[in-house]
């Protein structure tokens, strides 16, 4: 972009560091944005000295601390899995053994402790993914449908638009929030506790009131989900 000047600085947060890219251009504010992979980049007028933006962003660091802290949870994900026999799968926070068998009809069960997959060649690992990914991608849109249709209504009468919903398998983040007020909601979901997936539908519909991880988000979401940070740490050791 023409008449963009760029300058990478750090800024310290008790025994923390971040590294900020910092962002000169035609512009009214300085707008300060921690995205998903851990990146902080501070867009600043063009008459700003550096001295200036690094005063406020010492300002904002707790702020970018607990931005950061909301994103690394999502930065480590398990290796994909071989989807064969005697593996380990998660539904709704439970543990299920993986059983596969020939058949020529293609499906995915859940009997009982067990998955059982059909399929007329089970050594097809990509085939064998691909029909366990469309069981999930099914069952956690009906799920995550009914999920937030129950909690939208609390929502809706504290005068919220009711958003648009997408769903998506995606590898580092829960849900989000647009700042055009859409929701996404991650396919894996499923695999975690009902009170785990619950967590992050009210913490995406609290966007729609508070767009910021500011106090009045933090406020919200205590008032709505008292016991959400337990929530959050049990939902960090999900293994997808």
């Amino acid at each position: 972009m023409t008449g963009v000047k760029s300058e990478k600085i750090k800024i310290s947060f008790g025994r923390r560091q971040f590294a900020v890219d910092v962002m000169w251009s035609e512009r009214k504010r300085l707008s300060i944005t921690v995205y998903p992979d851990l990146k902080i980049v501070a867009k600043t007028p063009a008459g700003y000295e550096l001295e200036v933006v690094q005063q406020r962003l010492v300002k904002r660091a707790s702020w970018i601390a607990r931005q950061l802290d909301f994103f690394e949870q999502f930065q480590s994900f398990p290796m994909e899995r071989k989807f064969v026999s005697g593996e380990t799968h998660y539904y709704l926070g439970r543990q299920y053994r993986l059983r596969t068998r020939r058949g020529d009809t293609p499906r995915v069960r859940l009997l009982g402790r067990f998955f059982e997959m059909q399929l007329p060649d089970p050594n097809k690992r990509e085939k064998a993914k691909a029909l366990m990914l469309d069981w999930y991608s099914e069952h956690a849109r009906d799920l995550l449908t009914r999920r937030l249709a129950y909690y939208l209504q609390a929502f809706v009468r504290m005068g919220v638009t009711e958003p648009q919903v997408r769903y998506r398998r995606i590898k580092k983040r829960w849900g989000s929030c647009s700042g055009n007020g859409n929701i996404m909601l991650n396919t894996e979901l499923v695999k975690a506790p009902i009170h785990c997936i619950d967590y992050v539908i009210i913490h995406e519909l609290c966007h729609l009131i508070c767009p910021q991880h500011d106090r009045k988000f933090y406020q919200l979401l205590g008032r709505i989900l008292p016991d959400w940070e337990k929530r959050k740490q049990r939902l960090e050791k999900v293994i997808i």
